[in-house]
């Protein structure tokens, strides 16, 4: 499964049973913030496969959402939809159609026209980590070799400036791998050993040591994964400072060292804040009686320390099935963090819905300790008019700061590093930001971070 966030526009897309026992995929849609969901069974069967596979959604800067769906393990299509996931058009193959060969577990990515797109492919065209890339909202593409010797499943990410995260988890010959590309995926750095260790055998509920990463800063990266070394699965986590160039011991997420956890996933919020969650079961070996439910957990400091977890659930679960699926994730905006799971609390697998606003996550009921003087004060006006935003704030020591713009779906506009400043009071002006709308302005310096909201009228 998979769910994007745009607003109040929130759409969703899985596979609707195991395997090919059933044609085409469910599609859900909701233009109220999830309160209301509209769905319906969405397929392709101009392809001549009926096995819909492993799909996933993003959204781009101009709204337009993009479906990707892999048929069989045979070719992966894109498909754009321009009036908010009504009709979709512009169909494209983004692999070459491989009968004799094998893509799987793709994943992407956007900023502006650019989409970019990982998987595992097998075949003698090209085999490896395969990199798509397309400047023409996916209407057509460029594929090239991440890595030729590697194979297992793939996850992709943007960090705010553009630097693209890859990473693999080489599964059948154990270890997590990371490489970054610096200039839109032309090249790639050499690939670094993340874990070497890590190891994991499927049962009941997962058959997928499913990966995800996040870059909450162009320096920090964030990478999960599921691994049995310990004897039952746990959700497993490393973080680099420099980019991917180093990286630190691998670390439980909290409260997951007990039973089962799998399908893990992290996202990264346009504070930097990092958002995690995860599968769990107290049971060990699970089995059909296993009682499952979703857990979440946040990190302010780019996974150098951690919350404690809790339910994202409203209760327990049983899966209906061996497998409860893949790409369970969490998705942020500026406002909002929403996420998607498999659920038999019905009977059937079910896919559920829950959200949180980003403001209530992590506040503490009646506070009352003494906190520092703040290092940064911003001031933006909350209403002005025209395309340009006067920016004033206050250092209270000399820091190095970065100022940056974010729309409501979280996406930034505009990156400035205003360099190191002594401790005073300055004021930037912006200009050319997109009116009619609601905007975020985020200062940074060193540790410290404030955020205010301005709306531009036209």
């Amino acid at each position: 499964s998979c769910i994007v966030s745009d607003g109040d526009y929130i759409y969703c897309v899985c596979n609707w049973a195991e395997r090919a026992t059933r044609t085409g995929l469910t599609y859900g849609r909701s233009t109220d913030g999830g309160v209301t969901w509209t769905s319906g069974v969405w397929k392709d069967t101009s392809v001549g496969i009926n096995w819909h596979s492993d799909p996933f959604l993003i959204v781009d800067d101009s709204h337009y959402v993009h479906l990707f769906c892999q048929f069989s393990s045979t070719l992966l299509r894109h498909y754009l939809s321009t009036d908010y996931g009504v009709t979709w058009s512009d169909t494209a193959n983004v692999s070459e159609f491989l009968p004799s060969g094998m893509v799987d577990k793709p994943w992407g990515v956007t900023r502006g026209n650019n989409i970019y797109v990982a998987w595992q492919q097998d075949d003698t065209l090209q085999a490896g980590i395969v990199f798509a890339k397309s400047t023409d909202r996916g209407r057509t593409w460029n594929r090239t070799v991440a890595d030729p010797t590697r194979h297992g499943i793939t996850c992709i990410c943007l960090s705010p400036s553009g630097i693209i995260y890859l990473m693999n988890r080489y599964w059948g010959w154990d270890g997590v791998f990371c490489t970054r590309s610096t200039d839109q995926g032309a090249t790639w750095a050499p690939w670094v050993t993340v874990d070497p260790t890590c190891s994991y055998t499927e049962g009941y509920g997962d058959r997928a040591p499913l990966p995800s990463i996040a870059a909450p800063t162009d320096s920090n990266v964030v990478i999960t994964w599921v691994d049995d070394g310990l004897g039952d699965w746990d959700i497993v986590y490393c973080r680099s400072t420099d980019s991917g160039q180093t990286w630190s011991a691998t670390a439980r997420l909290p409260d997951s060292s007990t039973g089962g956890q799998c399908k893990g996933w992290v996202t990264a919020d346009y504070t930097g804040r990092l958002h995690f969650m995860w599968y769990h079961t107290p049971s060990w070996p699970t089995s059909s009686a296993s009682w499952w439910s979703v857990r979440y957990a946040y990190s302010d400091d780019y996974g150098a320390t951690m919350s404690p977890s809790l339910r994202l659930t409203d209760t327990v679960f049983r899966s209906r099935v061996t497998f409860l699926g893949e790409y369970h994730i969490i998705v942020t905006d500026s406002t909002y963090a929403r996420a998607i799971w498999t659920d038999g609390r019905g009977g059937d697998n079910d896919l559920f819905f829950a959200e949180a606003a980003l403001a209530d996550l992590g506040t503490e009921e009646n506070p009352w300790r003494v906190t520092r003087l703040p290092e940064l004060a911003l001031n933006v006006p909350a209403i002005t008019r025209g395309s340009a935003l006067p920016v004033n704030f206050a250092l209270r020591r000399a820091g190095r700061l970065n100022l940056a713009v974010f729309d409501a779906a979280g996406r930034m506009l505009e990156n400035v590093d205003i360099g190191r400043r002594a401790a005073g009071d300055y004021s930037e002006l912006l200009t050319g930001l997109p009116t009619g709308q609601t905007l975020f302005v985020k200062l940074t310096s060193g540790s410290e971070t404030v955020i205010q909201k301005a709306l531009l009228l036209r």
